[in-house]
């Protein structure tokens, strides 16, 4: 969570998610982002995103898991590319790159390093996913936790007022996870 110290000396505490919450909903606009889009709860993200999967026909051969296991693995995927404001085609182009430099290198592929690119091929092979997922949000007009503190960090880094709004509002800030 996080907490401040406000102008009254009264400390402000708020999760990460209600913090960006008030983000969008104050300064939102100044990014194009529409203050109607519904947020999805976990159990809703969790059906969409299963429904996607168990309707998914594309190439999975190297993806030994089971399709609720997919689901749980393409959720922290998509989370984690939010938090890190990275979209999946850029992750994809890396992901190739780095799977092709290290497999052009001579000599013997030892275990952990055939382990670790097997892992980074079946992330390649969930990116797809991650893309279905994202249009879906769009189709429905909704986000989730991620897209909520992604949009509210997009906001406050190209909007630098954000930060002079927020910096007047509070002194001091303490993050704690």
């Amino acid at each position: 969570g996080a907490a401040a110290g406000g102008a009254g000396g009264e400390p402000t505490v708020a999760t990460y998610h209600a913090f960006a919450a008030r983000i969008l909903t104050e300064h939102g606009v100044r990014a194009g982002y529409e203050p109607t889009a519904r947020l999805l709860t976990e159990a809703a993200r969790w059906q969409v995103m299963d429904a996607l999967v168990r309707a998914y026909d594309g190439d999975m051969a190297g993806v030994a898991f089971a399709p609720d296991t997919v689901t749980d693995a393409v959720l922290a995927l998509s989370g984690e590319l939010a938090e890190h404001l990275r979209d999946p085609e850029e992750v994809a182009r890396w992901t190739g790159r780095f799977i092709a430099e290290v497999t052009e290198r001579p000599g013997r592929v030892y275990a952990r390093v055939r382990d670790m690119l097997d892992r980074q091929r079946v992330r390649l092979q969930l990116l797809p996913l991650v893309r279905r997922y994202e249009q879906r949000k769009r189709d429905l007009e909704a986000i989730d936790f991620g897209d909520q503190v992604a949009r509210a960090a997009r906001v406050a880094r190209d909007h630098p007022e954000v930060g002079e709004t927020e910096r007047a509002r509070f002194r001091v800030g303490r993050l704690d996870e």
